[in-house]
Order: structure tokens, then sequence, then C-alpha cells
């Protein structure tokens, strides 16, 4: 049998990782604008006979919703960048953590953008031109940029956890702790218990 092979975690290797996984996390936040498009709930203003427009109580409460399934979807997707930095990785020490983040940022700002795109488009340019009795969706926007940070958190959460809880990789399993040998008597003279 042959001995485990060591993964040796050159730079150019790191750098290729990085590369892999930048790709992932623009594909995590192009997922993740197609969930925050379809799961986000976006209400209306209705135009008026006089040319304003209204919104109705329980709308105006169901306006957080684009920033609430944001920051889900962050915190899922920001796990998710996290464990696959940790994975490939994990040999670069405690530097994975500030790869995590960045990893997580580009993720949540691909997410946010591509939302933007994908959903009804701004506000502004399409009430302007609607007719008494239109009803105009707000746009799918983040109204919040600390959302951004739910994505963040999450995914420096993972290696940092998985750092602290996992094994300890000095440690080599089946070796012996080193014993000290005992004190002996001798080297406690001049030692009083007062």
């Amino acid at each position: 049998m042959s001995a485990p092979s060591i993964d040796v975690m050159t730079p150019a290797r790191v750098l290729t990782r990085i590369g892999q996984l930048a790709a992932l996390a623009v594909l995590v936040g192009v997922v993740g604008s197609l969930v925050w498009a379809n799961v986000t709930y976006l209400p209306s203003y209705v135009v008026q006979a006089d040319g304003h427009a209204t919104i109705s109580d329980s709308d105006v409460g169901l306006l957080f919703s684009r920033n609430f399934w944001f920051v889900i979807i962050g915190l899922v997707a920001g796990i998710a960048v996290g464990v696959a930095a940790w994975v490939r990785l994990r040999g670069i020490g405690w530097p994975v953590a500030a790869v995590a983040a960045a990893l997580a940022l580009l993720a949540a700002i691909v997410c946010w953008q591509v939302g933007q795109l994908i959903g009804p488009g701004p506000f502004a340019p399409r009430l302007a031109p609607a007719q008494p009795g239109d009803s105009v969706p707000v746009a799918l926007t983040l109204t919040t940029p600390s959302g951004v940070a739910a994505w963040v958190f999450s995914a420096v959460a993972v290696p940092l956890f998985a750092a602290s809880l996992g094994p300890d990789p000095d440690h080599r399993p089946g070796a012996s702790a080193r014993r000290r040998p005992p004190i002996e008597d001798s080297a406690l003279v001049g030692v009083t218990d007062d």
C-alpha cells in the first residue's frame, strides 16, 4: 500500500484554486439572483386618477422582503462558498478566511446586480408612463447594502469554525504524548508550605 499523498500548496496551485473558487462564486451569485427574483414578493404602487401613486399599508411592510430574501439567500450561499473555500484551501492556513470573505463578497455583488437585471427594472422609468389604474411593482433591488454583510459573515464563519473545532494538523494520530519525568522530591528542596 502506498503512503497517502501530501497536498503541497504551491503559489501556483493556490492561485489556480482561488480562480476556480471565484468562478464558483460567480455561479453561486447568478443562481442566488434567480432564487432572489423568484421568491421575493414585489409590492405594487397603483396609479390614481389624479396621477399620484399609492401603496397599501400591507404592501408597505412587504417592501422589506427584497432585503430579507437577499440576506436569507446570502446566509446559505455564504456557507456554501465558505465550505468550498475551506475544502480547497485549508492548506494555506488562516488566509482561507480572507479568501472566503472576498469570494462571498463577489457572489453577493453578482447576485445583487444580476437580480436587478432580471427583475422588473428601475421603478421611476416604469412609473412615469403608467396610466390611472395601472399597478407598477417596485424594483428588485437591495435597499440596504448591509445585506451583503450576511454573505461575508456566513462564508468567514465556516473556515473559522472548521479551524477551531476541527482536528489539529500538528497532531499525528497514534503518536503518544511526550511524557515528562516525574518531579523528584529533591527538586522541591527549599519549597515550603506557608
